[in-house]
């Protein structure tokens, strides 16, 4: 039986409460998978509930904007015929397009039935701009564009870049954020939501910038290929197996390669295995162990922009590195003090403090400063030579064997992120720490060396087992 010869109030009940259902039934050659029923239950929350923010990250392809932006807007002004809506993606063309087909959705026959206080004012003429005649609005805008006088009770941008070359356009990316920031953002209404869907493409994009403001983000995150067990597939299937087998994926991974396949594909702008660090071969522990002798390494950052300020606590344990703690901060040199402090205090005296000797006299004098600051407590300085990555390399060779470990932590995430990306990433502070760190437990910088030679040579011999490991005295 077609949508339309369903009894009336088997439609209403459906497609008014369900998204899925009005996709399904507005469009009857829709076919929804497990994963359109994730998106469609998490766009229906961001509409029901004030105040939500929702990211959706997820491939190409795969039916984010069918759902999202043609029968999502229809949908809440179905429900909400006074509500205001702005649709905003990569450009103004592109906008308009969507604008008219979730117009055409309004205006048919099926959804007059299904509400019928959400009819289109005669005199909408505009593709990307049109009301109810219960007064409520929707706006279709290219990011970028003006949204003057325009208010949102949902605010919702479908890809907003539109491919490799902007997102990596460091200039581009700055006034996607400005636009963003200070047009669209300040246009929602009391209670408004976001709602932010889109492929991957930089780890400083859209999304990237939103998961650094602290507010409380919904993040549905729906990789091509399950990189591990979900409720709904298991490691290793294909996210839609109808359309875009496993077979199908892994030909396209391999035709468009490691880097974009991560960002476009997985939703990770940066490969699972990257250039220099594995971080999932770090092995992972519920407490350190006790009779270590531990190192706190500090990396000093920027006041106010740049990296953090960042001490790494790290020891030895049979001569594989534990790294036990993280403390990240940015702040004036007030709250670094009162940080180093409070930090030395948790730690206790018998933890060595490390830190770095920036060049000159500034350099100089501020290390002293922080030595009569932490008197009573151990603490050696030096400065910091060669290149980061080469610092970084007699880590990275332990982490990539699977010869560290790592408490379990808050912190844990973070630090895996950065090690994904390092040295390309927005952040390195955690990674200079830990360099620092694993040099000072390893004694010396020849030590440091030795192990990494004798690591590279262990790589192609040494395995071992993801996952929690249980380590006991």
């Amino acid at each position: 039986m077609r949508a339309d010869q369903l009894p009336e109030e088997v439609v209403r009940r459906t497609a008014t409460d369900s998204l899925i259902g009005f996709a399904t039934l507005t469009h009857p050659s829709y076919r929804a998978s497990w994963h359109h029923l994730l998106i469609a239950t998490a766009l229906r929350s961001a509409a029901l509930h004030s105040g939500k923010r929702l990211i959706i990250s997820m491939p190409p392809r795969h039916g984010k904007s069918e759902l999202a932006s043609i029968r999502f807007a229809p949908w809440v002004l179905g429900r909400r015929p006074q509500a205001s809506v702005i649709s905003a993606t990569y450009s103004g063309d592109f906008a308009e397009d969507l604008g008219r087909k979730a117009r055409g959705v309004m205006q048919l026959p099926l959804y007059r039935t299904l509400f019928p206080h959400a009819r289109l004012a005669p005199d909408n003429r505009a593709v990307s701009r049109w009301q109810t005649v219960s007064g409520g609005s929707y706006y279709a805008v290219g990011v970028g564009g003006p949204l003057t006088g325009r208010g949102a009770d949902l605010l919702l941008i479908d890809d907003p870049h539109k491919n490799r070359a902007e997102a990596e356009s460091q200039t581009i990316r700055e006034g996607v954020w400005d636009w963003f920031r200070s047009t669209a953002y300040t246009r929602l209404e009391k209670g408004g939501s976001v709602v932010i869907i889109m492929t991957r493409w930089h780890e400083d994009d859209l999304v990237g910038r939103c998961l650094q403001t602290g507010e409380p983000w919904q993040v549905l995150s729906l990789p091509a290929i399950a990189e591990q067990d979900e409720p709904q597939r298991r490691k290793g299937d294909a996210l839609w197996p109808g359309k875009y087998p496993v077979e199908a994926l892994e030909q396209i991974r391999r035709t468009v390669g490691e880097r974009e396949w991560a960002a476009l594909y997985q939703q990770r702008p940066a490969p699972l295995e990257g250039a220099l660090f594995r971080p999932d071969q770090l092995q992972v522990i519920d407490a350190e162990p006790v009779g270590v002798d531990w190192v706190r390494a500090w990396d000093f950052g920027a006041t106010r922009d740049g990296d953090p300020t960042v001490g790494a606590k790290l020891g030895l344990r049979d001569g594989r590195p534990i790294i036990a703690d993280i403390v990240r901060l940015q702040g004036p040199p007030e709250v670094v003090e009162r940080t180093l402090l409070a930090t030395a205090s948790r730690d206790g005296s018998r933890v060595k403090i490390d830190l770095p000797q920036d060049p000159g006299q500034a350099g100089k004098a501020q290390v002293q400063h922080f030595t009569r600051l932490l008197a009573g407590y151990r603490v050696q300085s030096s400065p910091e030579t060669g290149d980061k990555v080469l610092r970084a390399e007699p880590f990275a060779a332990q982490v990539n064997v699977g010869n560290v470990f790592m408490v379990r932590g808050t912190w844990n995430q973070a630090l895996i992120d950065e090690m994904r990306v390092f040295p390309n990433g927005t952040h390195d502070d955690q990674v200079d720490a830990l360099s620092r760190g694993y040099a000072a437990v390893s004694n010396r910088p020849d030590t440091a060396l030795i192990d990494y030679l004798q690591a590279q040579a262990a790589q192609t011999q040494t395995g071992h087992q993801n996952g929690a490991t249980s380590w006991r005295d």
